[in-house]
Order: C-alpha cells, then sequence, then structure tokens
C-alpha cells in the first residue's frame, strides 16, 4: 500500500513538472512584404515592419489574444508561403479576387485599392485603358493581380521585385510605364522625390480591389477569430485611426 501510494504521488509531482503543451499558445506566422508600404514595408530606421495590414493585424492579435510572428518576404512569395503552410495569414496588399478565392479563405474586407498607371512628364499619351498598353513596355510586381490583364493586352512586361524597383525600372528609361497598387503607388509618389514621373489620372482601372487577411482554406477557426476582432476594431475606430496614421481616410 505504501509502495502504491508513494507511486501515485510521484506521478502527480511528474504531471504537475511536466508543461501542458496542449495549453501553449500557438504561435501564428503572419507573411509581409518590405516594401509595400502603406500596407506594408520594412521602416528603414527600426527595421521593423509596418503599414496599414501590420499594424490592423497586431491589434487585432491583442484583442484575440494571439501570438503573431512576422515573416518578411517578396511579394510573390505570399500566396505560396501560405499553401505550403510556411505561414498561417497574408498580411499585406493581398486583394482578393476570384482566382485567389479559389485557393485561400479570406477575411473580412477592412480597405480597398485600385491600381494606377505612371508614365514619365514628358510622355503626354492620353492612356486611358489597359487597352492602350499593346507593345508598351510595363514594370509589374511579380505575383501581382494585374498581370494577367496586361499580358493579355499585349504589353511587353519586365516582371520585378517590389514597387520601388518596378519604380527605377521607369526611371532609367527601362520601361515606358508602371502598373501597381494605387495605394503603394500614391504613398512612394508623396513621400518620396520623382519629379520626372506622374500619374495618369485618365487611365481606368483593371479593377477595384478590397484588402482582406488570407488564410488557409477551411481554417475556419482562425478566420472566426480574426474577423471577430476585426468587427470590434472597425467599430470602436481602430482601422480608421491607422488609416489616419498613414495619410488615408
Amino acid at each position: 500500500m505504501k509502495a502504491f501510494v508513494a507511486a501515485m504521488v510521484s506521478l502527480a509531482v511528474l504531471a504537475l513538472a511536466t508543461p501542458n503543451t496542449s495549453c501553449a499558445q500557438q504561435v501564428l506566422k503572419a507573411g509581409s512584404t518590405t516594401a509595400g508600404q502603406p500596407t506594408s514595408g520594412l521602416n528603414p530606421k527600426t527595421g521593423q515592419l509596418e503599414g496599414i495590414s501590420v499594424e490592423l493585424l497586431r491589434a487585432i492579435a491583442k484583442d484575440a489574444g494571439l501570438e503573431i510572428e512576422y515573416q518578411p518576404m517578396a511579394f510573390a512569395e505570399l500566396q505560396p508561403a501560405l499553401l505550403d503552410k510556411k505561414i498561417d495569414i497574408i498580411a499585406a496588399s493581398y486583394g482578393v479576387t476570384p482566382a485567389r478565392q479559389k485557393l485561400v479563405d479570406f477575411t473580412d474586407v477592412y480597405g480597398s485599392y485600385r491600381d494606377m498607371l505612371i508614365v514619365r512628364v514628358d510622355d503626354m499619351k492620353a492612356y486611358r485603358s489597359v487597352a492602350d498598353f499593346k507593345g508598351m513596355s510595363i514594370a509589374i510586381p511579380k505575383g501581382s493581380a494585374y498581370v494577367n490583364a496586361l499580358q493579355e493586352a499585349g504589353a511587353n512586361l519586365t516582371l520585378v521585385g517590389t514597387p520601388p524597383e518596378a519604380i527605377s525600372e521607369l526611371e532609367a528609361h527601362h520601361v515606358a510605364g508602371v502598373v501597381d497598387n494605387g495605394l503603394q503607388i500614391a504613398y512612394r509618389m508623396r513621400n518620396n522625390a520623382h519629379p520626372d514621373l506622374k500619374i495618369v489620372d485618365s487611365y481606368q482601372p483593371i479593377q477595384e480591389a478590397k484588402l482582406a487577411f488570407a488564410v488557409r482554406k477551411g481554417d475556419t477557426d482562425l478566420l472566426a477569430k480574426l474577423n471577430a476582432s476585426l468587427m470590434k476594431l472597425q467599430a470602436d475606430g481602430t482601422v480608421r485611426a491607422i488609416y489616419s496614421r498613414w495619410g488615408l481616410n
């Protein structure tokens, strides 16, 4: 009997000393781009990720009690990383499109944007739509939702890694224009010195896109948590405040 009691006490002590791994909080990995401000990018002074998508996900994580680890990567790597389970969430300007909806699940929408065209200031052509791009050389980041439409229009594409690289191609006269996410183009043109470039106001966008976080198909629990907190943060003004910090309404 004494031996039995001693054995039970030993088991109890062992149980208390052994970490309960089932209660340990899972660290979720979020993929974000490094040069896609105002949605996501590295702050050159701090080396930390910043932007609307990044800051909003941080606020959601705080509200939902989630632990997030951010993984900086190129835009073209985001979707493959999510599908290969290298990350759990995409927090960047990865807009909602029918093609992407077949591969991933999106949260509720927290913003919108359209594509924009920039050219050199001495280009006087009145570009009105993607139909005007036949034979035109255009730089665009790899993985962009606009690639297929530009190819179908007959544009000659130069695929680059980031929006700044696309702008550099235009400034170096390697291409005649840049088409990209309008939030990013407007931010770059507003906050960086590009006196030889201009946004083409007459250009009608390929599509209006919605901003949302992406998770893997079937990850319903995570999706529900993100949506619940997102709804609260939209209602209490947090989302609006984050946009305002980046100079957007």
